[in-house]
């Protein structure tokens, strides 16, 4: 679906990987590590300086128009709409643009609209529009052709929690019916619900590409654990933690996921005292980025 062989292109150095089609792929690292000039590489609007870069077995760069058929991009430095014209007209406009078929385009244009609150000011000019309207009605446009390839910067930028759920159910959607789905995000909690792959990247450098949960052993296996308990201090001395805390009757656990579970824990402690609640919290992705920026080095490959 997306493939760059020794791409080079401002921070970007010899980058190299390959997206197949149905990858539901978040691309994460600090900021300036690349991300954004790897989404712009791939749908042309950058030409790289040296190497290829296909997607769809297309060159981006020469191909714009036939990849603006089957790509739906969106950035947030770009201007998607004609700020004169309103939102109805922008995307009436689309219907033309993209070939669309009345009923094909009433079906899904209304969907959108309901689903992701911008029918309430479709008559307005974009220009009169906040920017959260705005951004709800772009996601909509980037959605409408049912591309089968999305490639989002910050999507869910300016919208509020009801239209980010509504995005994220829309994508889940669309990732079920085979769309590829690249999205970079600061958003940890929005990569980590939608996608399965990550691609980690560090100053230009493809530091990892893989299962998500294969990142979070390596750059994020710290978990902890809050046990209320009544009864008995349990005796902690023969476990593998990093650290505990004991507060009256509230124990706080740190421990490495991958030399002890969770479960291995509790077992230990439900065999000395009685336990009255359990929670947990993994470092997760945002965890992982932090690690990266602290220029901690791990082998991951």
């Amino acid at each position: 679906m997306v493939l760059f062989d020794n791409v080079c292109k401002f921070i970007l150095a010899d980058f190299n990987i390959h997206i197949p089609q149905g990858t539901s792929l978040g691309l994460i690292g600090p900021s300036g590590s690349g991300k954004t000039t790897f989404l712009k590489l791939a749908c042309g609007l950058l030409q790289p300086e040296s190497g290829r870069v296909h997607t769809m077995r297309l060159i981006p760069e020469k191909n714009r128009r036939k990849l603006s058929g089957m790509t739906g991009t969106f950035f947030v430095d770009i201007p998607f709409f004609q700020r004169d014209d309103t939102v109805e007209g922008n995307f009436r406009s689309l219907k033309i643009i993209y070939h669309m078929k009345d009923d094909i385009f009433d079906r899904d244009y209304h969907a959108l609209a309901e689903r992701l609150g911008f029918r309430s000011f479709e008559k307005e000019t974009v220009k009169q529009l906040s920017l959260g309207q705005r951004r709800r009605a772009e996601i909509g446009a980037v959605l409408l052709n049912r591309p089968k390839l999305l490639l989002l910067d910050e999507p869910a930028e300016g919208l509020d929690q009801t239209a980010k759920d509504s995005l994220r159910e829309i994508l889940k959607e669309r990732q079920a019916e085979g769309t590829t789905v690249v999205i970079s995000s600061h958003n940890m909690e929005e990569i980590s619900a939608l996608c399965e792959r990550i691609a980690l990247l560090d100053r230009g450098n493809l530091r990892y590409y893989g299962e998500k949960e294969h990142l979070l052993r390596h750059f994020a296996p710290d978990e902890t654990m809050e046990i209320s308990f009544s009864g008995k201090i349990p005796d902690m001395e023969d476990l593998p933690l990093k650290c505990y805390s004991l507060n009256q009757n509230k124990l706080k656990l740190t421990y490495d996921s991958n030399y002890v579970t969770s479960a291995e824990l509790l077992r230990h402690i439900l065999a000395q005292t009685t336990v009255i609640a359990v929670n947990t919290h993994k470092s997760g992705l945002s965890g992982a980025v932090s690690r990266i920026e602290k220029g901690e080095k791990h082998e991951l490959y």
